[in-house]
């Protein structure tokens, strides 16, 4: 055999082994990766979970959001967003009585033209992080419009947050932190007060078709978040007014004359004279279109007002409440 054809050969075989230990080295790296993955998957402590039914979800629910998410750790909250859908024959594994002292729910929300099911994977300890995995799969619908929730009950834990991962994807992470959980009462089923927080903030959002109402904010351990917001989704505002014990900051923003700020501080049933921007009560009312930009007037078909409760309100109240007028009758 010419010598050229046998170093010929000798490289393509080289070639060919090369290539070979190549594969095998990318084969043993995957199989690596995919062990490690398992072990740290194993690693989290397993949660366990109970699946409920027989719920339907309030219309004053944050009724416009495409998804919602809740961690409910005691009846009243589970009930501001939950009722009981009785139906002949029911079977349905609802919560039990008393179910809030042991466990808390958990619950993520889909809206729309589809009817959405679940399947749940696992729920694990990450941490402080409670992982929810689960599948959610849409039949679209040409008209109907459906609420539909996946409902989970776990023990109680020492959990600073809740994430959600849906088909995979992480989707929503709620915090729940020492100072993010609150009870918001209101008489008026017109009436819809929810919360948005994290252990730095809390965001309170009113919706009221009547622009008048009240509602209570309760916060057990009294450690209020350092910054407390009030979005009033409201067309006017001319009366606002926050009651903390024996103290009521009543806030105004009038209807005429460019919107004049008005804030006074009453106790004991008598109004204090007009504060000023220097006083420890005051409360700056700002003004935002639909699309969160800052205006000046009134807010415009989807804006807001917008206040942070001064913290000489808060300070070792476990209780606040809330009363607004849009525009007087």
């Amino acid at each position: 055999m010419p010598r050229s054809s046998l170093a010929s050969d000798v490289t393509t075989m080289k070639t060919s082994l090369n290539s070979r230990i190549a594969a095998l080295i990318a084969i043993l790296s995957f199989a690596g990766n995919m062990i490690a993955a398992d072990r740290k998957e194993a690693s989290a402590m397993s949660v366990a979970v109970e699946i409920h039914e027989g719920y339907f979800v309030s219309n004053q629910f944050e009724p416009d959001a495409p998804m919602s998410f809740v961690v409910a750790t005691n009846q009243a909250a589970f009930d501001k967003v939950f009722g009981v859908a009785m139906v002949m024959r029911d079977r349905s594994h609802r919560l039990p009585s008393a179910a809030f002292e042991k466990k808390i729910a958990v619950a993520a929300i889909h809206r729309g033209k589809a009817l959405v099911t679940y399947k749940v994977e696992s729920a694990n300890l990450d941490g402080k992080t409670l992982v929810i995995r689960y599948t959610a799969r849409s039949e679209p619908s040409a008209s109907a419009e459906f609420s539909c929730p996946l409902i989970l009950s776990v023990p109680k834990g020492g959990y600073d947050a809740v994430r959600f991962i849906e088909n995979g994807k992480p989707i929503k992470t709620v915090n729940t932190a020492p100072g993010t959980a609150f009870e918001i009462h209101s008489e008026n089923p017109e009436t819809a007060v929810h919360a948005t927080s994290t252990a730095e903030q809390a965001i309170f959002t009113i919706r009221d078709a009547r622009g008048i109402g009240t509602a209570t904010i309760r916060k057990d351990d009294g450690q209020w978040p350092p910054k407390v917001i009030v979005q009033a989704r409201l067309r006017g505002l001319e009366k606002f007014a926050i009651t903390s014990g024996d103290v009521t900051l009543s806030a105004s923003v009038l209807s005429h004359s460019g919107n004049q700020r008005l804030l006074h501080v009453w106790r004991d049933g008598k109004e204090g004279p007009r504060l000023e921007s220097d006083s420890e009560w005051w409360m700056e009312i700002r003004t935002f279109d639909a699309d969160g930009k800052p205006i000046t007037g009134l807010p415009p078909e989807g804006g807001y007002f917008e206040m942070t409760i001064p913290k000489a309100l808060l300070n070792e109240a476990k209780e606040v409440r809330l009363d607004w007028i849009d525009f007087f009758r």
